[in-house]
């Protein structure tokens, strides 16, 4: 089913009590701050994108989260810090950025599957780039809340614009530019328009 990003921000705003389980297709720029190193980097600036499926929870307390794993490890209690550049929704489902109103779903993450790296024109990197370009990846550190646990929470805030489709509650949505999706027409036998 086609639905742009705002109206599955609506959709999962109003379905979701509590966590829900999310399959994420995402193509992350590779060219955003922080996604890899630019000194002597001949793929930056390309405009490249990793394509990637994640699975997880949304709707979840990371303050819980962590807790638990702690709890799992027999370590003290924490108290996680507040986000440095974002609020989150009443129901804990999107971040929005203070500065600019972009709107991230927050996600508990709990399986990614890596595509592949793709060129603006959809061509995918050979494996010779794909691994040279994971070269120049950072090695993402746990939070400071974290930093002494075994276990990990991966939280990851997806901005909507990167996100191609999801399946959310057993349908998947193809996400689209646009402020509304078009339905689909047909003409019937008498000439007349129907949706389809």
């Amino acid at each position: 089913m086609d639905i742009t990003r705002m109206q599955m921000v609506d959709l999962i705003r109003q379905n979701v009590k509590g966590t829900s389980a999310v399959t994420v297709d995402l193509d992350s720029p590779m060219d955003k701050k922080g996604a890899m190193r630019k000194g002597g980097n001949q793929f930056y600036g390309q405009g490249i994108v990793k394509r990637m499926k994640l699975n997880g929870m949304i709707g979840y307390n990371y303050g819980n989260a962590i807790n638990k794993v702690a709890a799992k490890e027999d370590k003290a209690e924490r108290e996680s810090k507040p986000h440095p550049w974002g609020d989150m929704d009443d129901k804990r489902l999107f971040r929005v950025h203070r500065n600019n109103g972009n709107m991230y779903l927050s996600m508990k993450v709990q399986n990614t599957d890596i595509v592949g790296f793709f060129r603006p024109d959809g061509t995918e990197l050979t494996p010779a780039e794909t691994e040279q370009i994971k070269t120049f990846i950072p090695v993402k550190k746990k939070s400071s809340s974290q930093a002494d646990l075994d276990g990990e929470v991966i939280a990851r805030d997806f901005g909507i614009d990167n996100m191609q489709g999801l399946t959310f509650k057993g349908t998947y949505l193809s996400l689209i530019d646009g402020a509304v999706a078009q339905e689909t027409t047909e003409k019937d036998d008498e000439g007349e328009t129907q949706p389809a």
